[in-house]
């Protein structure tokens, strides 16, 4: 067959010969080339090119020492698959989850049946690729044994090509219950390991590289999984394979971005061959290479001249880049890999002072406020996390102007497209390694395990541009330090030098290590937080800090105020979640605080308690259960303004605010702003303000009026502040507008006054402090101050006018009341962030418009099931 080049030239020879040719016939003439089945030189052929597809098999599952079978979905869970087949109730449903403790003990066999293509099967090399097996795992094909995994972490990989059969193939798995193969190892240890959050009196936890939370948690479950949890892959070569590609960015200049592709071939022979890199569909750079037989690690240094960066969401565009390269021998192209690739520079800064040290984002030279949250996997069964899953909350995240989330250490290393929205999202991620609250054995073998799982994630996980740090574990040196486990667990001087010694070669020695042989140059943090023996008005004074004297030491929420570290990186409180998402979990009869199905859905063993110890020193503690929940929310919420406001308006002091915790991995009583279903809270729609890019934080300390502007933007801009104190019927009694300065990305005081002898003439419970910040005759930001707790204000009888309004293909709630409301709630059964504003507080006089989103609107809202409600 003639090239295309070829017959490209004979066209273009033709048509410079006789000028007179018809537009029509040349571009028949092409079509004719095309469709002709012409092939650049350098195309894939069926011959050369690596294959990589998905196993496709067909999977069955039965329980050790019983013979039937039933179907299985892989990726999956034993829970799942036995949930599927109708073999146990709803694990997640009332108190199911005491009843289904036994599948956790109990080992299972899992065997697929599958054939491979001739067009594999003629490859010289085929290999099984096991993404994720939970967890001890036995594999063998055709009776062989492939694989013997002990690592959920890790990615398993098996050359088959000596067992593989053209017939059928039979692939069996038999996962060991961890409680089972480490019952031994807990026994003859010869000191206790601690593992508070593992509900089980043979804590085999800590010496099992699994998800920790699915041992049990103050907001999860236990339910003690096994399964192929991610997907199984068919590898297939000839002669020379990509196992890796990466990007690093050395220098970044106005003009010039200085890059280095790393290329990883495996090749069977010493032989040569030429990289080629490519931008979108453009070559950048080509290179001839002399491989050796082997793993061949090879660079290419390139120039992205004029970059477009990544920023992080706010500040820009989180630009990615495609690059992808490939090899080619002998004129063909054997193997490809692509990525997507953001240019940027980051720094975690920790620049000694006068108090401590700061700890904050430098993202391209510009110091960057962390809002944001904890993140914890989405579901006690991770994969019914489907894609849309992780669309719903990573666009949540932005949504609330969020900017980073912290993927907490006794959870997983997330799936790639969790990285990828956050990537496209300009969301940053503090990837704890999977370590959290316990402390964990020294042996070689446990820490070879460990390093590989380490290798594992940091190589696949380092071309993200959201990838901001790497942290050892969650609060592991706090618990050594602060938790008094070396009392309570009677540790001889010798055990406690031998439980510290092996908590340094894993944490400083054995992870650091391997983020700077693969990702080098990112940050890597020890443990968050990074100790403070003497407590948290230390921790506040370096590093980052975790805050829990709010709910765990019952302290006011005025504390919130007086513990502000460098960067706060955890800190919460706790709610009921909706009405609706209760009923989905608790029968009719079940539906009250004390139930047994109630207490099983709020694992904190004080929840309640504390819950209502809080709600009393605030709100009037409703008798009815569907309102208590709604006042349960309002209480987390005001908590949660109160520390966001006070961690924004410390700024430059404290750079990060990441709250404790996004989301929930099932329906429960818990931290979260937004429950399983993913139905906000009326936290969750408080943050959309605290979190916005503008803020204005009224405030009353020490007889003084303060008012502080804390802005995220990058520019200094010009408005207008209104501050006015009044009643709850609009009569004001003082009143100051101010031409004020909106600060360029910091938190700036400005305004002060003594505010003391104001206040004596006017009753506290019967007024409040308005500010609104107005810009461009638009509304930048607004707040109200209240001089006492909301039980106290003597508040008038609520009268709300609403009407729904089309524009424009949308729908809206226009509201107003003659007299302030306090709180207006919208109530919808399935609130996913449906409306634009929620939870809101009301002036005399204003108009407020709600948008909803949801497309049947006005028939919901004709039917009754969008309610508006005055709480206070």
């Amino acid at each position: 067959m003639e090239s295309c080049d070829k017959k490209y030239r004979k066209i273009f020879f033709r048509v410079n010969r006789n000028r007179n040719v018809p537009v029509f016939w040349l571009v028949f003439s092409l079509l004719l080339v095309v469709f002709s089945g012409c092939r650049h030189p350098l195309s894939e052929t069926k011959d050369h090119r690596v294959i990589h597809v998905p196993l496709q098999a067909k999977w069955s599952f039965h329980q050790d020492g019983h013979k039937k079978a039933y179907p299985a979905q892989v990726p999956g869970t034993v829970h799942t698959d036995l949930l599927r087949n109708k073999l146990i109730p709803d694990p997640f449903y009332g108190t199911n989850e005491t009843r289904l403790q036994w599948i956790g003990k109990t080992d299972w066999w899992y065997k697929a049946r599958f054939r491979l293509p001739d067009s594999i099967l003629e490859r010289k090399h085929i290999e099984l690729v096991f993404k994720g097996l939970d967890t001890y795992a036995a594999v063998r094909l055709n009776g062989h044994l492939i694989v013997k995994a002990d690592n959920m972490f890790r990615t398993w990989k098996a050359d088959i090509t000596q067992w593989v059969s053209r017939k059928e193939n039979i692939l069996t798995i038999l996962f060991r219950s961890p409680l089972e193969v480490n019952k031994k190892r807990f026994e003859e240890q010869p000191y206790p390991l601690p593992a508070d959050n593992d509900r089980s009196k043979i804590k085999v936890s800590v010496f099992t590289r699994k998800a920790a939370y699915q041992f049990g948690w103050d907001w999860g479950p236990r339910f003690v999984t096994c399964g192929v949890w991610r997907p199984v892959d068919v590898v297939a070569w000839n002669d020379e394979k990509i196992n890796d590609f990466s990007l690093r960015t050395q220098k970044i200049t106005k003009t010039n971005a200085r890059l280095n592709a790393q290329v990883e071939v495996l090749a069977d022979q010493d032989e040569n061959i030429t990289l080629r890199l490519f931008a979108e569909k453009y070559l950048l750079e080509k290179k001839s290479f002399s491989l050796h037989k082997g793993i061949n690690r090879l660079s290419i240094p390139f120039n992205v001249r004029h970059p477009h960066l990544w920023w992080t969401n706010g500040l820009g565009k989180p630009y990615l880049y495609r690059f992808s390269v490939d090899v080619v021998k002998n004129g063909k192209r054997v193997d490809k890999k692509s990525l997507r690739y953001g240019i940027r520079s980051l720094q975690i800064v920790q620049k000694p002072d006068s108090a401590g040290s700061s700890f904050y984002v430098k993202l391209n030279g510009v110091p960057v406020f962390m809002k944001g949250a904890n993140y914890i996997p989405q579901d006690n069964f991770l994969p019914r996390v489907s894609r849309e899953k992780y669309r719903e909350v990573i666009h949540t995240a932005k949504r609330l102007h969020m900017n980073m989330l912290r993927v907490w250490g006794g959870g997983i290393y997330e799936n790639d497209e969790f990285y990828n929205l956050c990537d496209e999202n300009g969301i940053l991620v503090w990837q704890d390694f999977m370590f959290a609250c316990s402390f964990y054995p020294g042996d070689s073998a446990f820490l070879n395990n460990v390093k590989q799982e380490a290798i594992d994630n940091v190589k696949r996980l380092r071309n993200h541009p959201c990838l901001a740090l790497w942290c050892g574990n969650n609060e592991v040196r706090v618990a050594w330090d602060r938790w008094g486990y070396q009392k309570k667990y009677h540790y001889s001087p010798a055990d406690s030098a031998k439980i510290f010694h092996d908590y340094l070669k894993l944490f400083h020695q054995l992870l650091p290590g391997i983020v700077h042989q693969y990702d080098s140059g990112r940050f890597y943090w020890p443990s968050s937080p990074n100790s403070a023996p003497k407590g948290w008005a230390q921790e506040a004074l370096t590093g980052d800090m975790h805050y829990w004297g709010v709910w765990w030491g019952r302290q006011p929420f005025s504390a919130y105020e007086k513990y502000v570290g460098r960067f706060m990186s955890e800190y919460g409180f706790q709610s009921l979640p909706d009405y609706s998402t209760i009923a989905a979990f608790a029968p009719d009869t079940s539906r009250y605080l004390v139930s047994p199905v109630m207490r099983a859905h709020n694992k904190h063993p004080a929840g309640y308690e504390i819950i209502r110890q809080y709600m009393e020193r605030d709100f009037r503690v409703p008798k009815n259960f569907k309102r208590y929940i709604v006042v349960s929310q309002l209480l987390q919420a005001e908590g949660m303004k109160t520390a966001i406001e006070a961690h924004r308006r410390a700024r430059p002091w404290c750079m990060g605010s990441l709250y404790w915790q996004l989301d929930d991995c099932w329906p429960v009583v818990s931290w979260s702003g937004m429950d399983y279903y993913g139905r906000w809270k009326a936290f969750q729609y408080r943050l959309q303000k605290l979190f916005a890019p503008v803020l204005v934080s009224p405030v009353y300390e020490q007889k003084h009026l303060k008012v502080y502007l804390v802005s995220d933007r990058l520019q200094e801009g010009r408005a207008r502040m209104k501050i006015v104190l009044e009643d709850f019927y609009g009569k004001k009694f003082w009143q100051k507008t101010l031409h004020v300065s909106v600060p360029a990305n910091t938190s700036r005081l400005i305004y002060s006054k003594s505010f003391e002898k104001i206040l004596q003439h006017y009753d506290k419970n019967k007024i409040f402090l308005h500010v609104e910040v107005v810009q461009d005759d638009s509304l930048l930001a607004e707040n109200n101050l209240f001089f006492a707790p909301p039980k106290a204000l003597v508040l008038p009888k609520p009268k709300i006018k609403y009407t729904l309004h089309k524009i424009h293909g949308q729908t809206f709630l226009l509201l107003s009341a003659p007299v302030f409301v306090k709180y207006v709630a919208l109530l919808y059964p399935d609130d996913t962030g449906i409306f634009s504003d929620n939870y809101f507080s009301m002036s005399p006089g204003q108009v407020k418009t709600v948008r909803i989103d949801l497309k049947d609107a006005e028939s919901q809202f004709k039917q009754g099931k969008i309610k508006v409600m005055p709480l206070y």
